[in-house]
């Protein structure tokens, strides 16, 4: 069985970190928890702690005391666990589990089934699947994947879907450096990956159930500074 780790990047989550999330998760004896406490304002921390005191052997804190953004404190983060040499596979799911736990479980266990070296949910419509979208941003979602492969031609449905996990390996290649971007630093991995012909090595899996949970940061105004992140990727690679 692989040893992964996932990390769950907080920021002002008091209000959607729950409890009854997780419990599924702890079953999985081979899963460890990452809270990533981007520098909250609110109680999240107190939130997490109630968490972590359940689960003391399997769950832990990384708290930056700065807010830095999503993109930051997952590159911080996944340096931070991999330099332990403790995982085989480190991956992020979002705060809100839009991605379900039995969702998270049946991709950790894909890891075990396929041999492959990243493995990333995809949100992709399928007749009777239980992937409920928001109009809007699904609208959003498949503007930026035309933009991003009318240049870089990446073959990938869904770069944005929060639910993401990488080997060791990987993470040397794919991490290597900051992001330059903040919205679109799933899509900086895998240009970084193309780039050096390692998308081959990854397996893009259709999520069973999804849904948009209330409280999401990301809207049309989202979209002018998502326009400007796309231009920047442009220029740097």
């Amino acid at each position: 069985m692989q040893k992964v780790a996932i990390i769950i990047p907080c920021y002002n989550e008091s209000k959607r970190l729950k409890y009854k999330n997780f419990q599924q998760l702890f079953l999985y004896s081979d899963l460890d928890i990452f809270f990533a406490n981007d520098g909250s304002n609110d109680n999240t921390i107190e939130v997490i702690n109630e968490i972590i005191y359940k689960h003391q052997e399997r769950c832990y804190l990384i708290d930056f005391s700065h807010n830095s953004g999503k993109a930051s404190t997952i590159y911080k983060s996944i340096i931070n666990i991999n330099s332990s040499g403790k995982y085989d596979f480190i991956g992020y799911f979002d705060a809100d589990f839009s991605t379900p736990a039995d969702e998270i479980i049946r991709m950790v266990n894909e890891l075990n089934k396929k041999k492959c070296d990243f493995l990333i949910g995809s949100r992709i419509l399928l007749l009777n699947s239980g992937i409920k979208r928001k109009f809007y941003r699904h609208i959003i979602g498949r503007t930026i994947i035309t933009l991003i492969n009318f240049k870089f031609r990446l073959g990938i449905y869904d770069t944005q879907c929060g639910s993401k996990l990488f080997s060791r390996e990987i993470i040397f290649k794919a991490f290597d450096r900051p992001f330059f971007t903040s919205w679109l630093f799933d899509v900086e991995i895998f240009i970084r990956l193309k780039k050096q012909n390692l998308l081959v090595k990854g397996v893009e899996m259709p999520l069973y159930n999804w849904r948009d949970v209330d409280g999401s940061k990301l809207g049309f105004k989202t979209g002018f500074k998502i326009l400007k992140e796309i231009y920047l990727l442009f220029r740097k690679y």
